[in-house]
């Protein structure tokens, strides 16, 4: 578990508002010694393959997004105050006296959202949308332009910290944790396997699911098992629609998923003992898998996810049980030769 920690510390501390290199580079360094080639294509996304001794073996692409919601400057008023556009699904409920971290070109400045104190607030207790929303820099207008340029990213400020023994909490653990779910699966793998593995880690899947089809066109999988979050069960949310943290990885059940691999995958759980939820949607799942499903003449796919509460905030959480339960059915379904065989 302290493996899986490390790479959640080192990947939700990197920067990955689309456009941003940073995440890039650490997806590179953690995947590159796991693969036996890899490259960054032309979106930014990062794409490994371990090769099978067999020339001629399938190929099971496991795939994982690496960017996050974040912010793009726009402008600054008369006093220094710094306004931003979303970039991903902004939770403006949250914003209120949030940390951000602005990486202007000279380096990464410190900010806040403005928050009003309550005594003068008024008593509708509307939110501002986000467009009206002011960063407080601590500097004159002056300075702020001088040093930010329009357009420049702006991520919540970094802020990994373990809760307990299991529970860990930071920004962009979406998808963060199904990287290092990944990353787990690959260092489970060991010995070398009868399929060709080929790993996705993808852009802008906060801005429309784009980096994924052109992924699927580079590495030509036959088969796809996508991994992303999910929500986990809080005082303030449906049962009925959640999962559990702690309980294990999520078996995605869609009629746009593969039965064929949803089914091998709960026989594989049940057979290595692996703790399982199922995650049962009823048409498009809102992740990646959805765009992967469709590309190229058709690629089957599964979707395994990560139980997590207070998804598209500062304050994610996931247990790293159960990213590891994700990579470990990951591992079992590839070292069984996927459902290609």
């Amino acid at each position: 578990m302290n493996e899986i920690k490390r790479d959640l510390s080192r990947l939700c501390q990197a920067a990955g508002v689309a456009g941003m290199p940073e995440i890039t580079e650490v997806a590179k360094e953690l995947l590159s010694p796991l693969v036996d080639t890899i490259e960054v294509d032309a979106m930014g996304s990062v794409l490994g393959v371990r090769k099978a001794a067999n020339p001629d073996a399938p190929t099971i692409m496991l795939e994982a997004h690496l960017d996050e919601i974040g912010f793009l400057v726009t402008y600054f008023d008369s006093a220094g105050f710094m306004y931003v556009a979303p970039a991903g699904g902004i939770d403006g409920r949250v914003l209120t006296a949030q940390e951000v971290l602005v990486h202007a070109p000279g380096g990464p400045l410190r900010g806040v959202f403005c928050s009003t104190p309550p005594h003068i607030a008024g008593k509708d207790g509307e939110l501002p949308e986000l467009s009206k929303r002011g960063i407080d820099l601590g500097l004159t207008a002056e300075e702020a332009k001088a040093q930010i340029p329009l357009g420049t990213r702006v991520t919540f400020a970094p802020s990994f910290c373990e809760l307990n023994e299991n529970a860990v909490t930071a920004k962009a653990l979406d998808d963060r944790a199904g990287m290092a779910a990944i990353l787990h699966c690959l260092r489970t793998l060991g010995e070398p396997v009868d399929v060709n593995v080929a790993v996705a880690f993808c852009v802008q899947e906060e801005l429309g699911c784009r980096g994924a089809a052109p992924a699927v066109r580079r590495l030509q999988p036959d088969e796809a098992i996508v991994t992303d979050v999910s929500f986990a069960l809080t005082p303030d949310a449906d049962p009925h629609s959640c999962g559990e943290l702690g309980k294990g990885v999520m078996i995605g059940i869609s009629p746009i998923l593969s039965g064929r691999m949803s089914d091998r995958l709960l026989s594989l759980a049940d057979e290595c003992s692996i703790p399982y939820q199922t995650e049962v949607m009823g048409g498009r799942t809102g992740t990646d898998a959805d765009h992967i499903t469709n590309a190229l003449l058709g690629v089957p796919s599964a979707l395994l996810s990560i139980p997590q509460r207070y998804m598209h905030t500062p304050i994610e959480v996931v247990d790293v049980r159960d990213v590891a339960a994700v990579g470990d059915l990951m591992a079992a379904y590839i070292k069984k030769g996927g459902a290609c065989v």
